[in-house]
């Protein structure tokens, strides 16, 4: 399951005295996931803390990725990692494979989606190393180890959630008080002179000069030229021919 048999400190756990106080060696393929929500942000930290919880780790089992925590189905490297799963129990089913994050939203910040990752990976019979859960609780063994594991793991990732929706409510609330106090958000509109843009613009429609010279002389690019042309001249339709300078003028 995936609660069981959890240690990250290494891949012996004790038995206990009904086993003669034997060490059984728990051999594990160890996978490692970590994640950031935007390409400019670090994955160093989560980097460090995996590789000391598990130094030995193989980067071809060192999955990351730089995307949102509320979509599951579009992080490739998390797809990559779930992959690599499937191909590890297709070709030992009975092989014990440990994955460690950081912290328990980095596998994602959506419960309903986490819940359905943990059922999947339990199924799979994946053991999840989650360091930031308390080391005292991350050894206990048995069902009711397990299950204030479980239950310690679904209120991180409700909370994890809880955040989220707060962090946008907060956005959009600020949002709102700007707009409210003046401020402008998105593309800002280029203010140009009017009066200079349709004189020099009727002198090009009239063939006086041509359109590029017109650009030129308003230094405008070609995009908004043409723009405030269809503003400012909703009737006019440009000749697809060559326009040259009017001979008369």
């Amino acid at each position: 399951m995936l609660y069981e048999s959890r240690n990250n400190n290494g891949n012996n756990r004790e038995k206990g005295e009904g086993d003669n106080n034997m060490v059984e060696q728990e051999h594990y393929i160890d996978l490692a996931y970590a994640r950031v929500s935007t390409k400019g942000q670090s994955l160093e930290r989560q980097e460090q803390s995996i590789l000391k919880a598990v130094p030995d780790i193989q980067e071809r089992y060192f999955f990351k990725d730089k995307y949102t925590g509320k979509d599951f189905e579009s992080r490739p490297a998390f797809n990559e990692l779930k992959k690599k799963i499937d191909e590890i129990k297709e070709i030992n089913p009975q092989a014990k494979i440990r994955l460690t994050v950081h912290e328990i939203d980095r596998l994602g910040r959506d419960y309903n989606e986490l819940l359905k990752e943990f059922i999947d990976l339990s199924e799979k019979g994946v053991v999840l190393n989650a360091l930031d859960i308390p080391k005292e609780i991350a050894e206990q063994t048995g069902v009711a180890g397990n299950l204030v594991y479980m239950i310690l793991i679904l209120y991180k990732s409700a909370m994890a959630q809880q955040e989220l929706e707060y962090k946008h409510k907060r956005t959009m609330e600020g949002i709102a008080v700007a707009k409210q106090n003046g401020v402008r958000f998105g593309r800002q509109a280029i203010e140009i002179d009017k009066d200079r843009f349709m004189d020099v613009a009727n002198r090009a429609i009239e063939r006086k000069i041509t359109h590029n010279e017109a650009m030129k002389i308003l230094d405008m690019s070609g995009y908004l030229y043409w723009k405030w042309i269809k503003q400012l001249f909703p009737d006019y339709k440009p000749n697809k021919k060559k326009v040259g300078v009017c001979k008369n003028e």
